[in-house]
C-alpha cells in the first residue's frame, strides 16, 4: 500500500517532461517511491486529487485517521474514497456544500473544522495544486484536533465553575457585611429582653405563665443563634492564628464528639496520621470540625459509623469526615454551603456556610463526595512549607459496653 499510480508513470512523464527536467521514464519511476516516502513522513493525513476529484496520492496517516481498509484501493474505484470519507462525517451535507464551492473555484483555498460520527474532530485544509501556472488538482490535509477541543472544553468548564464559586463567595461576603453592620445592634436589645423575661417568669404572680416565658426565651435564643451565625460569616474578622495541629484539636474535642455519638446510638472512628503544624485559628477550626461532625451524625441512622481522618496528600493536609448515610441528592448538593439553605426542620442553613467561610479564610477548600452508601466532606488545607512534628496513632471510640 502507498501512493496511487492513477496514471502510468510513462504517460505522466511524456505529458510534461519539463516537470522532471528531462529525466528519463526510469528516473521518473524512481522518483515516485521517494515522493510517497515523503508523504508518509507527514504527521497529518494528506490526499491529492485531480481536477475531476480522482485520487492521485495519499499517505499512510490518512488511512490511519479515517480507518480505511488496506485493500480499499485494490477493490474499489478511486472516486469512492471521498464518498467513504463523507460517510464518516457527522454533518456530511455541510462538507459536501463546501467541497462543491471549492470545486467551482479551483484557485480558492479552504479551511474548516469537521466532526466525525465517532466523536473525533479534524481540521481540514484544502489548497489548489499548481504546476506551470496552472491548477492541476487540490491537496487536502487533515489534522486530528480532538484532544485540543477536549482541553478547550475542560478549560471552559473550569472557568464556569470558577465563576460560580466567585458568585458563591460574593454571596457570603454580602451576608458577612450585613452581619457586621447590624448583628451587634440587634443582639443588644434581644439580650435585654431575655433578661427581663427571666426575671418576670420567676415572680410569683407570673408563675402561671411560666411555659409562655420559656417559649419566648427559647425563640430569643434561636434568634441569637442565627445572629451568631451571621457574625461568623462576617467578611472582616480579626484572625487569631497560631501554630497548631488539627490532630491536637480533634483529640481535645473527642469527649464532646463521643457524647454526641453515644446519645444517638452511633459510632465514631478516628484515624489520625502524621501531619504538620500550621497557622490556624483554633476557635474557627473547632467550629468547622464540630459543624461537619454534627451534620454527618444527623445524616446517619442509629448504628452507623462516622469516620474522621487526617492525612497528607502531597503537601496538602486533608481533614476527612465520612458518614454512612444515604448520600446527598444532586439537586441539594449544588446548594451545599449556600447561606440559609437547609433540609432540616429546625436548621438555620448557616452551619455549612460557616464551614466554607472558615475554610476560605484558612486557604482551604471543601469538597464533597457522595453516593448511596454515605458522604465524605474533604477539607484540603494548602500547606507547602510546614514541617512534620509528631504522630498521633489511630483511636477507636465506641460506645461503652452496655450503653444503648
Amino acid at each position: 500500500m502507498g501512493y496511487q499510480q492513477f496514471c502510468n508513470a510513462e504517460k505522466f512523464a511524456n505529458s510534461d517532461q519539463a516537470m522532471f527536467e528531462g529525466k528519463s521514464i526510469e528516473e521518473v519511476k524512481e522518483i515516485f517511491p521517494l515522493l510517497q516516502a515523503t508523504l508518509d513522513a507527514i504527521v497529518d493525513g494528506v490526499i491529492v486529487v485531480g481536477c475531476n476529484y480522482n485520487v492521485c496520492h495519499y499517505n499512510c496517516k490518512l488511512i490511519e485517521m479515517w480507518n480505511i481498509q488496506d485493500d480499499f484501493f485494490a477493490t474499489k474505484n478511486n472516486e469512492n474514497l471521498l464518498t467513504l470519507l463523507i460517510e464518516k462525517l457527522k454533518y456530511p451535507e455541510e462538507y459536501v456544500a463546501k467541497e462543491n464551492k471549492l470545486h467551482a473555484d479551483p484557485i480558492m483555498e479552504g479551511y474548516d473544522v469537521i466532526e466525525l460520527k465517532d466523536g473525533r474532530t479534524f481540521e481540514r485544509y484544502s489548497k489548489p495544486q499548481w504546476l506551470n501556472n496552472m491548477v492541476i488538482g487540490r491537496v487536502l490535509t487533515f489534522r486530528d484536533i480532538t484532544k485540543y477541543i477536549q482541553a478547550e472544553k475542560a478549560v471552559q468548564q473550569n472557568e464556569e465553575k470558577f465563576r460560580k464559586e466567585m458568585a458563591h463567595i460574593e454571596g457570603l461576603n454580602v451576608v458577612g457585611q450585613m452581619a457586621a453592620g447590624i448583628g451587634h445592634e440587634i443582639r443588644n436589645p434581644l439580650t435585654t429582653i431575655r433578661g427581663f423575661l427571666q426575671v418576670l417568669r420567676n415572680k410569683k404572680d407570673c408563675l402561671k405563665y411560666w411555659e409562655y416565658y420559656k417559649l419566648m426565651i427559647g425563640e430569643l435564643d434561636r434568634a441569637n443563634e442565627i445572629i451568631t451565625g451571621f457574625l461568623s460569616l462576617a467578611k472582616e474578622r480579626l484572625a487569631c492564628r497560631q501554630s497548631n495541629n488539627i490532630n491536637t484539636i480533634i483529640k481535645s474535642l473527642l469527649p464532646m464528639m463521643e457524647a454526641d455519638a453515644i446519645l444517638a446510638n452511633k459510632y465514631i472512628k478516628v484515624e489520625l496520621t502524621e501531619i504538620p503544624d500550621f497557622l490556624l485559628d483554633d476557635t474557627e477550626i473547632r467550629q468547622l470540625i464540630l459543624n461537619l461532625i454534627r451534620n454527618s451524625l444527623e445524616a446517619m441512622s442509629a448504628g452507623g459509623y462516622l469516620t474522621i481522618k487526617t492525612y497528607l496528600e502531597g503537601n496538602d493536609i486533608i481533614l476527612a469526615v465520612k458518614d454512612q448515610g444515604t448520600g446527598i441528592d444532586p439537586a441539594v448538593l449544588k446548594k451545599i454551603g449556600t447561606p440559609f439553605f437547609t433540609t432540616k426542620e429546625q436548621g438555620t442553613g448557616l452551619g455549612l456556610a460557616i464551614c466554607f467561610n472558615i475554610a476560605a479564610r484558612h486557604n482551604a477548600v471543601i469538597n464533597v463526595e457522595t453516593c448511596d452508601k454515605g458522604t465524605t466532606f474533604l477539607t484540603r488545607f494548602s500547606n507547602g512549607d510546614c514541617a512534620m512534628v509528631h504522630t498521633v496513632k489511630m483511636v477507636d471510640i465506641l460506645p461503652k459496653e452496655g450503653v444503648i
